[in-house]
């Protein structure tokens, strides 16, 4: 286990980052501090080495090459995550789990991975190691053991990140990252919350229209089917239904918001410093 050290950036990408950030200032540490923990981005071109890193409330794992650094390569990949409660495992916390794996575009060769939850990240990065080591793909991350302890076979949320990514073609994707939010605002873009209305009463992005997924049939018509419209939930599960419920009901202009409003709150705490007075969120939410 690696400690935590000064370059702890160049190990993660932006949205990981936020976590880092979030985990450090409510933990009491400095502006100035964190600064310098994420200041610096750079490092060797990675081996096959598992890094583990301990903070506060999370563990941060990552193996292989981030986005940043297949950009500079000029590798042309494709990122898939997931934000999931952890419920399997040795020592499953229904905490969230945040997760991302990195795959060439062509031939979907695992590049690279990164996760952050309190439990559970040593198993899932030997298994990423396991299958790069081998050359493997997202076809091998889909069938792999992840928990070998199990009687049966039990899908991780490894298998699921990895068929999620296989059953999705980018350029069907309708997909938008969360740290896209402030363009969409500053568009006026139509903005649809799809959680339970104590969900949304609890934080959500300023000026969004709340909708229930079990409301949608009886109030699509509240809907503009003339305008884009931006699906958001809890963690991107919900929306992704939303959007694909829409879809059948002939609205074609509808996009999921990747990682939800979770997501979504790390990325504008990093950026608010916590300061909700000139936010783009009524209140964050990280679980």
């Amino acid at each position: 286990m690696i400690n935590l050290v000064d370059n702890i950036s160049a190990y993660f990408d932006d949205d990981f980052i936020n976590i880092i950030y979030k985990d450090l200032k409510i933990n009491g540490a400095s502006d100035e501090e964190i600064e310098k923990l994420l200041k610096d981005k750079h490092r060797d071109l990675p081996m096959m080495e598992i890094n583990i890193f301990q903070l506060n409330n999370y563990k941060l794992g990552s193996i292989g090459f981030t986005s940043r650094e297949l950009e500079n390569l000029k590798i042309d990949f494709v990122e898939e995550k997931l934000l999931s409660n952890d419920y399997n495992g040795n020592n499953p916390t229904n905490k969230i789990v945040y997760l991302k794996v990195l795959f060439d575009k062509g031939n979907k060769k695992i590049l690279g991975c990164q996760i952050a939850n309190e439990k559970n990240i040593e198993a899932r990065l030997n298994a990423i190691k396991t299958i790069m080591e081998k050359g493997g793909d997202l076809k091998d991350l889909v069938k792999y053991k992840v928990n070998p302890t199990d009687d049966e076979w039990n899908p991780d949320i490894l298998n699921i990140l990895a068929l999620s990514a296989i059953s999705k073609s980018e350029e069907n994707s309708t997909n938008v990252e969360a740290n896209n939010i402030e363009n969409l605002l500053k568009n006026k873009e139509f903005l649809l919350d799809v959680r339970e209305e104590y969900e949304y009463q609890d934080g959500h992005i300023k000026g969004a229209i709340n909708l229930p997924l079990r409301e949608i049939l009886e109030k699509k018509d509240t809907l503009p089917k003339d305008k884009d419209i931006y699906v958001y939930c809890r963690s991107g599960h919900r929306s992704a239904d939303a959007v694909n419920f829409l879809k059948s009901l002939g609205f074609e202009k509808v996009h999921n918001v990747g990682g939800g409003f979770i997501d979504i709150s790390f990325n504008e705490y990093h950026k608010d410093k916590g300061n909700l007075e000139n936010s783009i969120v009524t209140n964050y939410n990280f679980d």
